[in-house]
């Protein structure tokens, strides 16, 4: 076999909850919530906290995560709804993706150093997925995250609380050690990506210290001076817990990654405001001014008209974006456990008529400078499944940037 993919390091352990409007209400009931009291920015210290956040996520449509102070109340929040445990983390399901698309039926694997290994990391990775657990054998506690996901146009209700969800989105809840401590094994792992030709790195929005970043970043450096000089790096951005450090990872991380890929999200996270996604000008304007204040080579931005490239070597991007896309439109219709065959089948689902013309407005703007595609119109899909879209998106992205 041969390993032409390597990714780390972020694992987990998800618990993708069922949607149920009446277990929202009557919490919101139960723990008195109100309307004035429904902000993104509180102190996550107790479940009732948890669900404030949640709820004001999805007033705005806005996806987010939340690290409560105790890890217990994680468990407290889950056990109102029916779940599915399956693994998360940017790196590990865009491992799964390439799986799901027969890649290491061609003969080639791909390589994952984890940040956690217990019973269902053992029981879920898929065989096709060369792993490095990046702790020791006796370190197998589960510490869950939290996904709850939410459809556009559900109404909510209760006390003085009525909205109504302007879009489809997730929130995700957890208080990991493993997360919030990521390992990274640089020599051990260093060693096994010398030939390589595309590394994907998960972002580490989830880690709280300073301290602890800072080391993340330093081995991270160590780690991918030991890739072949034409090997392309590409980081999956994230909304950071600390906003900040979102910030200090790019800053530190610029000089060696050739890709920094986020979702529309993201994008408007990082200048602190909303813009209309289907606006060329407000696009491009925010385009210009991310990437000149990250310093990164190229950005990469998938949203759910349009997915892009903007920078050096963007004209070259085409098949890359299209894989993301189509993998992440899959996922979108047909949740976790699609196959090739409806991957195929997503190919030849219309574009969007929005997508088209903000993607030929964008380039006759910034010509050489970007590549755009237009998104798939999934306006029929009943039941989208919204987690992991971005992290599906990337794994698609890899083998297109293969070639």
């Amino acid at each position: 076999m041969s390993e032409r993919i390597a990714m780390g390091f972020h694992t987990c352990v998800d618990y993708e909850l069922v949607w149920d409007t009446t277990v929202i209400e009557e919490q919101i009931k139960a723990f008195d919530i109100r309307a004035d009291e429904l902000r993104m920015d509180i102190e996550v210290d107790s479940e009732r906290a948890i669900w404030i956040v949640c709820l004001a996520h999805f007033k705005e449509g806005i996806g987010g995560e939340a690290v409560p102070l105790e890890p217990e109340d994680c468990e407290r929040f889950a056990s109102h709804f029916e779940y599915k445990v399956t693994l998360g983390g940017t790196a590990t399901r865009a491992a799964i993706l390439l799986d799901r698309l027969g890649y290491g039926t061609l003969g080639y694997e791909t390589m994952l150093q984890t940040s956690c290994y217990n019973e269902h990391v053992k029981r879920l990775m898929p065989k096709s997925v060369r792993t490095l657990p990046g702790v020791d054998e006796e370190h197998n506690k589960v510490y869950p995250h939290i996904v709850l996901q939410c459809r556009g146009g559900v109404r909510i209700r209760g006390n003085d609380i009525d909205f109504v969800t302007p879009r489809e989105n997730r929130i995700m809840v957890s208080r990991d050690f493993d997360s919030l401590n990521i390992p990274i094994l640089p020599e051990k792992f260093g060693k096994m990506i010398t030939d390589v030709d595309v590394f994907l790195l998960g972002c580490f929005s989830e880690v709280i210290d300073k301290e602890v970043l800072k080391g993340c970043m330093e081995k991270t450096r160590a780690l991918l001076s030991h890739l072949k000089k034409d090997a392309v790096v590409v980081l999956e951005d994230g909304c950071y817990v600390r906003k900040e450090f979102r910030y200090y990872v790019h800053e530190q991380l610029a000089s060696v990654i050739d890709v920094l890929s986020m979702n529309e999200d993201e994008l408007q996270d990082y200048i602190g405001r909303r813009i209309n996604i289907l606006d060329p000008q407000a696009v491009k304007e925010v385009l210009e001014n991310v990437r000149e204040s990250t310093g990164v080579k190229t950005m990469i931005v998938h949203s759910a008209a349009w997915a892009l490239a903007y920078g050096e070597n963007a004209s070259g991007m085409r098949e890359a974006l299209e894989g993301g896309s189509i993998a992440a439109a899959t996922r979108f219709r047909m949740g976790d456990g699609f196959k090739v065959e409806d991957y195929e089948a997503t190919k030849k689902i219309k574009d969007k008529a929005e997508g088209i013309r903000f993607c030929e407005e964008l380039e006759r703007m910034l010509g050489n400078k970007v590549c755009c595609i237009p998104s798939k119109d999934l306006s029929f899909v009943e039941h989208p499944t919204v987690v992991g879209l971005g992290d599906t998106f990337a794994g698609g992205l890899l083998t297109g940037l293969l070639h």
